[in-house]
Parts: C-alpha cells; sequence; structure tokens
C-alpha cells in the first residue's frame, strides 16, 4: 500500500492550516492510521503533531504545510532544510524558502491537483481529499511530472505518458469516492463484482461482505443475484488486516471488526465476499465465526481480486511471499484449508479487461 500524501500551499501568505491538514490527512485515513505533518511557519519549516483518533481545535499558522499517512508513521524526512513526504520518486516537499513541490514517479503511484477558490493549492494522493477540504480538482500529474508552487507561480515540468494503474489501489486501497487518472475506483468495483457475479455457481441465501472493503462488492454482487444483502457484522473498530505484518495483530483487528449478528446468517447458504486475499488468515476466520457463532448452513466466498503471489517491485506493503496462500496451497485445495464450501475469484486477465482504457499492474496477482 502506497502512503497518503498531503501539500497544501496558501497563496495569501501566512494563515490558518490546522484544519486543512488534519483533515485533509484524516481523509486519507484508509491508507494507514499514523499521520505525520510539517508546516513551514516563521522561516523554516516545523513538525507538527497529528493525531488521527483525535479531532481537537488547534492553530498551525503557516504559508504552506506538507504530511503523510502511512501504516507505520515514517515516510517524511527532513533533509537539508527541506522536509520531504513520499517513497521513491512520487514525494511532496516542503522547500527551506517555503515553496510546494510535488513530483508523481514514473511507477504506480498517484498524485491529484486541486485548488481552494484562488487561496489555496492542494496536492493529496487521493481526489477525494481536496474534495473533502472543499476544494476542486483540477487534474492528475503524468508520470513523471514535477510541480512547483510558489507566491508567485505554479509551474510543471516533465511528465509523459499516462502509467499503469496500481491494481490494489483500484481494488483495496483506494477510497471508493476517488479517481486515479481520471478513472472512478468506485465504478471500476462495481464492474468487477458485476463480472464475478456472473461467475458464481451458487445459491445463497443471503450475501455478506467482510467489513469494510468487501462489502460494496457485496451489494453489488447481491444485487446482481438477486438476492438479499445483509450487514452480518458488527465493528467495534476499524482496521486494515492486509496492512499488518504479524499474525496476531491481523487476528486481533479482525475479530474488532467483523463480530457476527447470528440472525442474518443462522441457519442460511451464505456467500461471503471479500476483495482480496493474502494468506487467507481474514477468511477462514470469518468463515469460522459465520459457522461457530452465526450458525450458517453453508459458506461460499468470493474475491474480487486473485489471490495475491508476489511482492510489488514497486514498493506496496504487503506480507512475505512465505505468507500468501496461492504459493503453497494447491488450487483445488485452497478451498478446504479456508473451510469454505467454494471459492470463486476473478482472474488477473479479467480484472485488466473490467478497467476499459487504462492499463492495470497486476504483477503481484500472477505467478
Amino acid at each position: 500500500m502506497s502512503a497518503g500524501l498531503l501539500g497544501i500551499y496558501s497563496f495569501g501568505g501566512p494563515t490558518e492550516l490546522w484544519a486543512l491538514i488534519y483533515y485533509g490527512l484524516k481523509a486519507m485515513a484508509n491508507r494507514g492510521d499514523r499521520a505525520e505533518a510539517y508546516l513551514h511557519a516563521g522561516g523554516r519549516a516545523e513538525r507538527v503533531e497529528v493525531d488521527l483518533a483525535r479531532e481537537e481545535e488547534r492553530s498551525a499558522r503557516g504559508v504552506a504545510a506538507v504530511g503523510c499517512v502511512s501504516p507505520n508513521g515514517d515516510c517524511c524526512e527532513e533533509r537539508g532544510g527541506a522536509v520531504r513526504c513520499g517513497f521513491g520518486d512520487t514525494y511532496v516537499e516542503l522547500g527551506p524558502d517555503g515553496a510546494l513541490t510535488a513530483r508523481r514517479g514514473e511507477a504506480l503511484w498517484h498524485l491529484a491537483l486541486g485548488a481552494h477558490g484562488f487561496d489555496f493549492a492542494i496536492v493529496a494522493t487521493e481526489s477525494a481529499a481536496i474534495e473533502v477540504l472543499g476544494g476542486e480538482v483540477r487534474r492528475s500529474l503524468a508520470p513523471g511530472e514535477t510541480v512547483r508552487t510558489t507566491a508567485l507561480s505554479v509551474e510543471a515540468t516533465g511528465g509523459g505518458d499516462g502509467g499503469p494503474i496500481c491494481a490494489l489501489e483500484l481494488i483495496y486501497t483506494a477510497r471508493p469516492d476517488s479517481r486515479i487518472d481520471g478513472v472512478e475506483v468506485a465504478a471500476i468495483r462495481a464492474e468487477l463484482a458485476k463480472r464475478l457475479a456472473r461467475k458464481i455457481d451458487a445459491d445463497p441465501d443471503a450475501v455478506v461482505g467482510v467489513p469494510e472493503t468487501g462489502s460494496y462488492y457485496a451489494a453489488h454482487i447481491a444485487a446482481a443475484l438477486g438476492k438479499p444483502y445483509l450487514p452480518a457484522f458488527v465493528a467495534t473498530a476499524r482496521g486494515r488486516s492486509a496492512l499488518l505484518d504479524e499474525l496476531r495483530e491481523r487476528q486481533a483487528v479482525i475479530q474488532l471488526k467483523a463480530n457476527v449478528t447470528e440472525s442474518a446468517v443462522r441457519g442460511k447458504r451464505v456467500l461471503l465476499v471479500d476483495d482480496s486475499m493474502i494468506s487467507g488468515t481474514t477468511l477462514k476466520l470469518i468463515t469460522r465465526l459465520l459457522r461457530e457463532k452465526g450458525g450458517a448452513l453453508e459458506i461460499h466466498a468470493a474475491l474480487a481480486a486473485p489471490p495475491l503471489r508476489r511482492r510489488c517491485p514497486h514498493g506496496v506493503k504487503m506480507p512475505p511471499e512465505s505468507h500468501m496462500i496461492a504459493n503453497w496451497v494447491r488450487p483445488e485445495d485452497v478451498k478446504d484449508v479456508l473451510e469454505v464450501d467454494s471459492l470463486t475469484y476473478l482472474t488477473p486477465d479479467e480484472l485488466e479487461e473490467a478497467v476499459k482504457h487504462k492499463r492495470v499492474c497486476t504483477l503481484c496477482m500472477r505467478p
């Protein structure tokens, strides 16, 4: 998973930026629960403490700011009087003079450029973050493009043809209300769900989704199959188990986000939908909850993406290949390991075909 990057520049000189910093980063909490930010004030960059779990009134007055959201909170670096937040050659940077520089690398990562009237320029990984701040999305940066913003100018240099879009960004990572290079994430997920529904042979009594990212697919699949979509889980806390490396941590997050409501599934044939599968830990644990606590009669699993097989060469955070179930269990045996009655998922080719007019990188899903 790529971090969520944010850059803000005030064309009117020093002003109050705290609300823009906090809510801009909060809008990308889907990318991690650790945030960090820097503000250019008083002729130098200063670190601003940001706790996404605490909404508070504070002051952060300056001319520009940069920040990021990630699982580990380690994506900003001070260097030679500047502060750069990013990964690889994709970053937002606050210069010693207060200038804001944003660069989209040559690989998969996205940056959107927007504005809040004539007052602020905003750069963010998620186009939805710009909209949440009341801004207007102008465009996506082109791969290899750099945009430098000062009080007197916005200068763009470099940039080439559009590269491939990361499949995991479309399937799992990005907010559904965002656009990546003009592609609406929600529309792609709806299309994937429709294609997946056509492959399902089971005749379920109800369709349920693994919270939170599986629920969107489940609702569309239920509509396509003409079956009821039931909210079968109650979450105590939000969390994204795919971001965690340790098995115990992942299991704890799953338990916190997926307690079963028995009346929704007891005695029923259930279609359980999720976005993707890495180790199979999530599906197996939730399957057991549905059977043992919920009393489900049958459980059929469906995935919007093929199982992951390889670590991303472009830096997406994911567990080692030895943890990926598709690398150590034969395809015909995976459903038995997961303890489900059937398992259906899209192939890499089917996934790529669903994203019309755009190339999609599916290297992590291919042997």
